[in-house]
């Protein structure tokens, strides 16, 4: 009998080791400087890393029991041809996007996925030998993102991102970030917004815990008497873009309160020059960060369709702001009016774009911005040292903005789907080429899975900020 106990005490324990190793997480060496670029292999569960000008990836780490393992792939090892194909070279530039290599593997994990015999054969330099390795993948459909809003696959990834993000949720009701601090607040809030997107009833209770997390540890700290005191501007705007969404999703309005106190320490904390910054006080000299003044005016037009009165200063003097902050070589938005010219586009342009058509005001500049964003997307990755924002409000924003143009965009993404897809465990984290401190900072898994996650959701026509229309949608099959 006590044998028994025994082995069946370690079966258990063999178990929940297995289990705890089923979601395979990239390991990932953030390159501030942008020598090498680490991202996930997808269902192969494997980390590759590139440098500028290579044209083979070089496997950095291969997860346990996954199918990069029982191929026969090992760290050091490097990807010559990719079913059959030799890729063009990586570049680190940001708007070569993701030509080269990781193009190539992921359109063909994508396609020999689907197959009946669903292989891809991998040639592999190691040493100074090449091997051929036929890679037996987990089967599944294909991406059909010509029209994203009925592709099977794009909705069951979206689906598993947002049943993994349930079981993650702690019990508190944040969403583990990568570091202490007030990063859980900001990734709580994206990921609430994945789970509303999804559109399951089952998990409305797991969208309340964000929600009383994020008042608790946040809103709660708002003395609208001392606009000094209380949350970050990232923090409140995020937030009142969750709950104006919840809002508008189910028709439960016991946050309004908390919605309106979002929105007035945000008008409140907006200088007599527009200019706002991390917190009350503005940063660089005084020149202040547009990204926190269009995040702000998302939340303000969010909150309008909930009916919250926007406060028409703050939102003229901020406005005005932005509009000087348009690099006149790209069409996007810069920093700021100090700082006009930048790389990193997507996040400060699709968040205002989306807040200007969701809100109905200055429609024709919002398309604007909209064909900037269409023309640059290969830079959605890069956005205020790190990729979330970026791809989150960029998405938005061509949705918003250039809305015959996101089948496109979505088709050219295709590969970063597919790289960032685990087989078990929602998606991987698949971060820009430069620095990506800021998702470091955020929690690579969770802020991976509601990046990804707000990619899919774009396609759904539920949220407002992805071109939603109705309300007290949430729960309702259609």
């Amino acid at each position: 009998m006590h044998a028994f106990v025994s082995c069946f005490a370690i079966c258990l324990f063999a178990s929940a080791f297995l289990c705890g190793q089923s979601v395979y997480r990239p390991k990932l060496i953030n390159s501030k400087i942008g020598d090498h670029h680490d991202f996930p292999l997808g269902v192969l569960e494997a980390t590759g890393r590139l440098k500028d000008g290579d044209k083979e990836i070089l496997i950095t780490d291969v997860g346990k029991r996954g199918t990069a393992e029982g191929a026969g792939l090992l760290v050091g090892d490097r990807l010559v041809r990719i079913a059959g194909k030799f890729p063009k070279p990586f570049s680190k530039k940001t708007d070569t996007g993701l030509e080269g290599p990781q193009a190539l593997l992921g359109a063909s994990l994508n396609l020999n996925s689907s197959l009946p015999n669903p292989l891809l054969s991998l040639l592999v330099r190691r040493g100074s030998e090449l091997i051929t390795l036929p890679v037996k993948l987990p089967s599944s459909q294909s991406f059909s993102l010509a029209a994203p809003s009925t592709c099977p696959k794009r909705k069951k990834f979206l689906v598993d991102i947002s049943n993994h993000l349930a079981k993650i949720q702690q019990k508190s009701g944040r969403w583990q970030p990568g570091v202490g601090g007030d990063a859980d607040v900001y990734t709580t809030a994206f990921c609430g917004l994945v789970l509303l997107a999804n559109n399951d009833a089952s998990h409305l209770s797991s969208v309340k815990k964000g929600i009383e997390f994020v008042k608790k540890a946040s809103i709660d700290l708002i003395d609208l008497n001392d606009p000094k005191k209380g949350p970050k501007n990232w923090q409140t705007a995020a937030n009142g873009i969750f709950l104006a969404e919840y809002q508008l999703a189910t028709g439960d309005k016991t946050y309004f309160s908390e919605l309106k106190k979002c929105c007035d320490l945000l008008a409140q904390r907006v200088t007599e020059k527009g200019i706002m910054g991390h917190h009350y006080s503005i940063p660089y000299s005084g020149g202040g960060l547009i990204i926190i003044n269009v995040q702000a005016h998302l939340a303000w037009a969010l909150a309008e369709k909930c009916g919250y009165p926007i406060n028409e200063k703050s939102w003229r003097d901020s406005f005005s702001e932005v509009k000087k902050s348009v690099d006149p070589k790209t069409g996007a938005l810069g920093y700021s009016s100090r700082a006009r010219w930048s790389p990193d586009i997507a996040a400060r342009t699709g968040a205002m774009v989306t807040a200007l058509i969701v809100a109905g005001r200055e429609v024709e500049f919002a398309q604007s911005l909209a064909g900037a964003l269409v023309r640059l997307n290969g830079r959605m990755r890069h956005a205020h040292a790190m990729s979330s924002i970026g791809l989150i409000y960029g998405f938005s924003g061509i949705k918003m903005g250039a809305s015959t143009e996101h089948s496109h965009v979505m088709n050219t993404w295709l590969p970063y789907l597919e790289l960032s897809r685990l087989p078990r465990g929602g998606a991987a984290f698949f971060g820009g080429k430069r620095n990506i401190g800021g998702d470091q900072y955020l929690g690579y898994s969770s802020i991976g899975n509601a990046m990804v996650g707000m990619i899919l959701a774009s396609a759904e026509d539920r949220l407002f900020m992805h071109g939603g229309s109705s309300k007290e949608w949430f729960g309702i099959a259609r």
